[in-house]
């Protein structure tokens, strides 16, 4: 007889919760080195995580937890990526508004379609699709929407993070919306935190290389800067087998 709990502990589901989605993230300073100082006053608190189950063969989809311990509400109003070179960050997409829903839609349906029966399917579209939901556009299905691809390097250079109409009115400007990363500006309650999503597109091999960390820097509002590196796979992060770039990747699936 199928057993959910057997399924759960697959997911690493049971055994103590914890907040943070992997270690936390090192931050560093303005010639990118590590610094004690930076840490310090920094107001927020950064970790990262692959989530293997929404990945395929271009995919990836990257878990942030944000902590907010200070006894003040903290706002981020830009945020932005880096993948360690120009050429990286020029190779890695980001999907946005149609695109990114119907990527969604599609690894959803894969997930089924591998599951061997359809309990299990169904409790696998619960916790990886239901999950994994709100980094997609809250305009989906909206009439006229479109979506499309925007290079890490290409959304750093025209500075488009910003949501909602504003941003629809310039057709060729990325729009991300729900718990997307981008989708600013992003409130975390004082002593709490707040989960967002990346889904990160690399079509092509490029000689890239297996990605396992990036560095994330934003502006709160009060205009103070951070720039956090963090691991979301490999090293100390628990990692299960992922298809993406599996290739590049020594864990990743054969």
């Amino acid at each position: 007889m199928w057993k959910p709990t057997l399924v759960l502990a697959s997911f690493g589901l049971t055994g103590c919760a914890t907040v943070a989605s992997g270690p936390y993230g090192t931050h560093l300073d303005a010639a990118g080195q590590p610094s004690a100082a930076a840490a310090q006053a920094a107001k927020l608190k950064v970790s990262a995580r692959e989530i293997p189950e929404m990945s395929s063969r271009y995919f990836g989809e990257i878990e942030f937890t944000l902590e907010n311990p200070t006894a003040q509400w903290v706002r981020v109003d830009k945020v932005m990526l880096d993948f360690g070179s120009p050429k990286n960050n020029q190779a890695v997409y980001l999907p946005w508004g149609s695109q990114l829903d119907n990527w969604l839609e599609a690894t959803r349906q894969r997930n089924a379609i591998d599951q061997e029966n359809a309990a299990m399917a169904f409790m696998i579209l619960g916790l990886g699709g239901g999950l994994v939901s709100v980094a997609a556009s809250p305009r989906a299905g909206a009439v006229g929407v479109i979506g499309g691809l925007a290079t890490v390097a290409t959304i750093a250079s025209t500075a488009a993070l910003a949501t909602g109409e504003a941003a629809a009115t310039t057709t060729d400007a990325p729009v991300f919306g729900g718990r997307h990363l981008l989708a600013v500006p992003i409130e975390g309650p004082p002593g709490l935190f707040v989960k967002r999503f990346l889904v990160v597109n690399t079509p092509g091999d490029f000689g890239l290389g297996c990605f396992t960390k990036l560095i994330i820097s934003y502006e709160l509002a009060d205009k103070t800067t951070d720039r956090v590196a963090v691991r979301f796979r490999g090293g100390d992060t628990p990692n299960r087998v992922s298809r993406w770039q599996a290739n590049a990747c020594p864990y990743g699936e054969p």
